[in-house]
């Protein structure tokens, strides 16, 4: 603990008893720590333990409610992110990107210095193309910086986001779960730019619920909890990694319970076939043959953008021209549209939450409706005591933490709206669920929630087929693995036991 509390007069970055509170809630409870020119800081803590208000502080997005914010020894007043970022040299990198999609790439690069590149009254549209793909190739991208930023991927939407900010030069550089989205291959290369930008004297804030990434790259830990900051960890040794990883999961949770999974479903506990796909195809697809039992979670697994996502897509009516066979409890299904996925009671998670599933500025109430109001409403007439009734039965089962069905879904933690997310569909009696990452950005005692609520859930009868992407979930929480390789199904895993360097081996053939 002693390295985040040397005397501020030494550090880039002094925080002196930071609070900031919300109506009903105090959400930092003076936060003090000094941070080093030249380091790499993981910031750790459960949902709602206050890493995004403290990074929306530093960018100026929130004014703290008392204490000191110091850079290089000199208190400074940060009232909004342009005079963090062109002032004091704060930038961040948010998961939630910020680019415009209507703009090309090159415009989205350089949309805080456009006028640099007028001449004669117009955009030099060459020069600033020019300019963006010299910027790119510092990240490792190469790109048609002319195309709108809609027609990327998300990986590369994080990486477009990484070189604005490091086209700022900034000094202090906040990364807040930019690797989410982002296959093992580009966090590898992401970590190769944060060692450079660190030899080069630049101090890091590396956000990410992967723990085993922040054990990777982080020379010290900071770990909040609860809106208290209860200490930094010295990393620098990497000696004993597990060691350090029970040592931050105590202090973010109080316990050492770390990662722990529901027991699997044994193979003779398997019941009736619920879902077939035969022959399933498409420009990403080529000839998908799998079925999914009741009583069973099967995890598409493999590197990432090698089909898997568009299995759930391709099922859930999301994609069109797709050729093949979709079967329900052994009947054909006509799947044109997600219209007619849910009809048939096939209901896809997607892992954009807040963009595809919340109605993030409405309340928990409506939210939960949203999927099953018909149902409850004869005539056209919705009776709000029955309703009100429903819904909450369903917050108490899921065990959505609100205060009550008012609450805005937009404040609550990544855990919670992914149960009101559940619950919407949960309303409509799916036959099976259709999950993409269902734990993305959430923490580890959320996670841990989310395998229970999911086994139960496959318990009691519906099945649920899953794109899993984290290694630790791939081997421990699904009854079967398909391991998916340039739009095919390359390998099977069935079992209680499956062994990890093979299941990694089987994603490159």
């Amino acid at each position: 603990m002693e390295q985040a509390r040397k005397d501020e007069t030494s550090g880039i970055l002094t925080l002196k008893s930071i609070s900031k509170r919300f109506p009903g809630v105090d959400v930092l409870k003076r936060i003090s720590f000094t941070l080093e020119q030249g380091r790499i800081y993981g910031l750790v803590g459960e949902n709602g333990a206050g890493k995004s208000t403290l990074v929306k502080i530093l960018m100026g997005l929130f004014p703290p409610e008392e204490g000191e914010i110091l850079i290089s020894g000199e208190r400074i007043y940060i009232r909004d992110p342009q005079q963090a970022r062109y002032e004091f040299g704060i930038d961040a990198v948010f998961q939630e990107h910020a680019l415009i999609p209507q703009m090309s790439i090159a415009e989205n690069v350089f949309l805080d210095s456009l006028q640099s590149f007028y001449d004669g009254g117009f955009i030099n549209n060459r020069r600033m193309e020019a300019d963006s793909r010299e910027v790119l190739n510092k990240v490792g991208l190469n790109l048609d910086v002319s195309v709108h930023a809609s027609e990327i991927s998300e990986a590369e939407k994080s990486l477009v986001e990484l070189s604005k900010a490091l086209y700022r030069d900034p000094k202090i550089l906040i990364l807040d779960e930019v690797t989410a989205p982002l296959p093992s291959e580009i966090v590898h290369q992401l970590f190769d730019i944060m060692q450079t930008l660190k030899q080069a004297g630049k101090t890091i804030i590396f956000i990410s619920h992967r723990l085993h990434e922040v054990l990777t790259i982080c020379d010290e830990i900071l770990v909040l909890r609860d809106g208290n900051f209860e200490g930094c960890i010295d990393n620098t040794e990497k000696e004993d990694l597990a060691a350090t990883r029970k040592e931050v999961v105590l202090m973010m949770t109080g316990t050492e319970k770390g990662l722990h999974f529901p027991p699997k479903a044994k193979a003779e506990a398997r019941e009736q076939n619920v879902l077939s796909l035969m022959n399933l195809r498409n420009s990403r697809l080529r000839g998908i043959n799998l079925d999914v039992y009741k009583g069973e979670i099967v995890a598409l697994a493999g590197l990432r953008g090698q089909g898997q996502s568009a299995i759930l897509r391709a099922v859930a009516g999301l994609l069109t021209h797709v050729e093949g066979d979709i079967l329900l409890e052994g009947k054909t299904k006509r799947i044109r549209n997600p219209y007619d996925a849910i009809e048939s009671g096939i209901f896809y998670v997607s892992d954009r939450r807040d963009e595809e599933e919340l109605w993030l500025t409405h309340d928990v109430w409506l939210n939960i409706s949203l999927a099953s109001i018909n149902d409850r409403a004869p005539f056209g007439i919705i009776r709000m005591k029955n309703d009100r009734s429903v819904i909450e039965d369903m917050v108490s089962n899921l065990r959505i933490e609100t205060p009550s069905l008012a609450k805005i879904v937009q404040q609550l933690s990544g855990g919670n709206r992914q149960k009101v997310v559940l619950g919407k569909y949960l309303l409509a009696r799916p036959k099976i669920l259709l999950m993409d990452q269902p734990t993305i950005g959430l923490d580890v005692g959320a996670k841990v929630e989310i395998y229970n609520l999911l086994r139960k859930l496959v318990d009691e009868g519906i099945p649920a087929l899953v794109v899993l992407t984290d290694l630790e979930e791939v081997v421990s929480l699904p009854d079967r693995i398909l391991v998916m390789r340039e739009g095919v199904i390359a390998r099977e895993f069935s079992g209680l036991e499956v062994n990890e360097e093979e299941l990694v081996d089987s994603y490159y053939g």
